[in-house]
């Protein structure tokens, strides 16, 4: 991938390395898919604040 870092593409590798060990393990991944969801609903409210330059309520 141009322009980014030798080993870049292993960080990915490695995480769902993690994911499938932690899921034939039986435990709980982290992050997970509700850390994505928060974290997905704190994005959507930091762009809606800078499109109506106004602070935006978080709830989840």
């Amino acid at each position: 991938m141009p322009g980014f870092a030798i080993g870049y593409e292993h960080t990915f590798i490695n995480a769902l390395a993690d994911f499938l060990k932690d899921l034939g393990d039986g435990r709980k991944s982290c992050p997970d898919f509700r850390d994505a969801l928060e974290t997905q609903i704190i994005c959507e409210a930091v762009l809606e604040s800078a499109k109506d330059r106004r602070w935006e309520d978080v709830r989840y």
